[in-house]
């Protein structure tokens, strides 16, 4: 932030005191310049009280609380002149007599307009920014980062543009293939421990409440206020997904992308089985059928109707079109005692069992079904953007995409993912102009072309590239309007691996759904208790 100059450097003699002249007029002019110095001061301190500019509010009270002081010892300083000034019989004239202003002296008007002028460009900017840094920059940066080969090389692409502008910044990227997001922020949670918190972190709901809890995330409301690039990136993407990353008004991720859960089937197979697509509106029942209708063969040649998204994201839709949930809606109690949950459990159970229309989803890789379903071997899965890439490199294209179907209620999940600051970095300012880079509309055209995700920014998702593959790839963002952000509390990773292994033990069929619920709701309890 810029300083404002109120005068000149100003000496006295040691003498000068005893000069009533020289030493009212020098007086007078401090005090003027002082008083107003701390009204100004006053009025931007009480301004950025409702702008969220913390550091602002610091120095601005460390100033406020310098100038009072000098204000006292101003007023000390003047009273002993003004006695010598009644020794010395001296009387001030018309130009430098007081005007009953606020302090006892006329304010010289063109400093007066000045500062007002400053103090108005205040208020109506929202709050005093610092302009970004100087291209010659020296500084390191490392970010915290997830995903494949494809979004590596998204990344590593974004960063040379950064690298451009600030060829004097060095920036290494910890990247970290996923399996879960349990897992990856347990990663994040050690390395903040140990003092190496990361400049960056790329991270998705699941970890943003933990994120704000553990004080690994800034608000990224000071930055994005007077930017007019994140301000043009904001109006571009949906509300929900701001929303989605935002506690108490101040958002902690700039959306890149997004995933959700839909339903792929294999367009070739509906047509060899005289199955015409469903609707959008289908329910669970139209699902069943269906499903049924696509199981046929056996051993090598079994081809399944569906197979199941076994990872606690891809499973969610059941919960969610069942109108129920793994927690209460304020994600703080267990909810698995909730009789809609137990119908939605046992018919994922009846799927592999009674039903037999999809094969055992043991298999702890969450993406083994989007190979098969590749393969041929199962005709419907559920999956969110991300496994286009996996059709890509297998060269299938027989597919499209449906919503999820409904049972209470048409629903499905969504999570987004973005980047944030870490509250530790030495270079905030910095690291925002990286992350404007990261989550730039060249990255998100970039993802939309691999298949990777779905652009945060609706004119990326709306985009011949994005759109070219399914037929119907507009449903993708068209989903926000129904669909429910993952549940994410604190203690996401706590309520995952519950859940998930109590899940396992009914679709091993070793306890039955009532029984696994049961267990599952008074541990998780437990565990939400403890968080609290």
């Amino acid at each position: 932030m810029g300083s404002v100059s109120f005068s000149r450097q100003t000496t006295v003699a040691p003498g000068e005191l005893l000069a009533p002249n020289l030493g009212a007029r020098f007086f007078q002019k401090q005090f003027q310049l002082t008083a107003i110095s701390h009204a100004v001061v006053y009025l931007l301190l009480a301004h950025c009280r409702s702008v969220n500019s913390n550091l602002l509010r610091i120095y601005l009270t460390t100033l406020s609380f310098a100038l009072r002081s000098a204000l006292t010892t101003l007023s000390l300083l003047k009273h002993r002149t003004t006695s010598h000034m009644k020794m010395f019989n001296y009387s001030p004239s018309e130009s430098q007599s007081t005007c009953g202003d606020h302090y006892g002296f006329r304010t010289p008007r063109p400093l007066l307009r000045s500062l007002v002028s400053i103090g108005a460009a205040v208020i109506f900017s929202g709050h005093l920014s610092a302009a970004p840094p100087a291209p010659d920059t020296k500084a390191d940066l490392v970010l915290f980062d997830f995903g494949d080969a494809k979004d590596k090389q998204i990344r590593e692409a974004a960063i040379a543009r950064f690298n451009k502008r600030y060829p004097n910044v060095k920036v290494v990227d910890q990247f970290n293939p996923i399996t879960s997001w349990s897992d990856y922020l347990d990663k994040l949670l050690t390395l903040s421990a140990s003092g190496k918190a990361p400049d960056l972190i790329h991270i998705a709901t699941e970890g943003v409440q933990l994120g704000v809890h553990k004080r690994l995330l800034r608000p990224l409301n000071e930055f994005a206020e007077n930017d007019p690039t994140a301000k043009e990136s904001l109006s571009d993407t949906d509300p929900t997904l701001v929303k989605s990353v935002t506690i108490d008004d101040k958002f902690y991720l700039l959306p890149v992308a997004w995933n959700n859960m839909m339903i792929y089937y294999n367009t070739r197979v509906f047509e060899e089985a005289g199955i015409p697509r469903p609707s959008n509106d289908w329910t669970w029942e139209d699902f069943l059928e269906i499903a049924k209708k696509l199981t046929s063969g056996s051993g090598p040649q079994k081809r399944f109707g569906f197979g199941i998204p076994y990872f606690n994201f891809g499973l969610t839709p059941f919960w969610y079109s069942a109108g129920t949930s793994v927690l209460k809606n304020d994600l703080t109690e267990a909810n698995l005692d909730d009789p809609k949950f137990l119908e939605a459990l046992k018919f994922l159970h009846s799927l592999v069992y009674e039903n037999a229309v999809s094969p055992d989803p043991a298999n702890t890789d969450p993406n083994a079904v989007f190979q098969l379903f590749a393969a041929g071997k199962i005709a419907m899965t559920g999956g969110g953007h991300w496994p286009m890439q996996f059709f890509a490199s297998n060269n299938f294209k027989d597919f499209d995409v449906l919503p999820w179907p409904k049972k209470a209620a048409k629903s499905t999940v969504f999570g987004v993912d973005g980047w944030g600051i870490s509250p530790k970095t030495k270079n905030p300012e910095l690291a925002w102009e990286l992350l404007k880079e990261l989550a730039s509309v060249e990255s998100q055209r970039q993802a939309a072309g691999s298949g990777v995700a779905i652009p945060a920014r609706r004119s990326v998702a709306e985009s011949e590239d994005f759109l070219k593959q399914p037929a119907s790839a507009k449903l993708f963002y068209e989903s926000l309007s129904y669909a429910q952000p993952v549940q994410a509390p604190k203690n996401y990773s706590d309520v995952e691996r519950i859940f998930m292994r109590h899940l396992g033990t009914v679709m091993a069929n070793e306890v039955t759904p009532e029984n696994a619920l049961k267990e599952a709701q008074t541990e998780l309890s437990e565990a939400m208790e403890s968080a609290r």
